[in-house]
């Protein structure tokens, strides 16, 4: 039997910041679509509060800090000794032979993702290339705007 994914209409998305604003066709043009159903169709989508520390940035476009008002965050709050096992995995698969420092972001905005949500969206290729690992590990699919938009436009809104 071939896993369906779930209905992104009726279910938690989380988008990396990166994702607000990839810089190359054709996920732009997908991140721009899915923040255009957030505000016209209440698409669901959240940011996880680690992720929301990067769009504070004072490099970050003032655009995506407005746009990130209207999204959803998570707030910050202590792990039991499973989850922080978890998390702790979740970042030695995003390390692997790198520099754990480099990947303690990214291990968090994933954990916080899966912990509350179904999909992370991101750009970032680090993180795209270990998607299928991560799934093993915290059942989130971890997808480019691209194809967390096709999946978006195979659902409707409000079926299960």
């Amino acid at each position: 039997m071939v896993k369906r994914p779930l209905n992104p209409w009726i279910c938690n998305s989380f988008i990396d910041s990166c994702a607000f604003d990839p810089k190359y066709s054709p996920e732009d043009e997908a991140a721009n679509q899915i923040f255009e159903l957030h505000r016209n169709e209440q698409l669901g989508i959240q940011i996880a509060h680690s992720t929301q520390k990067e769009i504070n940035h004072p490099n970050t476009p003032s655009w995506v800090k407005t746009e990130a008002l209207s999204a959803i965050y998570t707030i910050e709050v202590s792990l039991t000794s499973n989850e922080q096992a978890l998390q702790a995995r979740i970042h030695s698969i995003l390390t692997g032979d790198g520099k754990p420092e480099n990947y303690a972001a990214d291990a968090k905005h994933v954990y916080e993702a899966q912990k509350y949500g179904s999909y992370f969206i991101t750009t970032d290729t680090r993180i795209l290339d270990k998607a299928t690992e991560l799934l093993g590990v915290c059942n989130i699919d971890i997808l480019k705007p691209s194809q967390f938009l096709a999946i978006v436009q195979a659902n409707k809104k409000g079926d299960s």
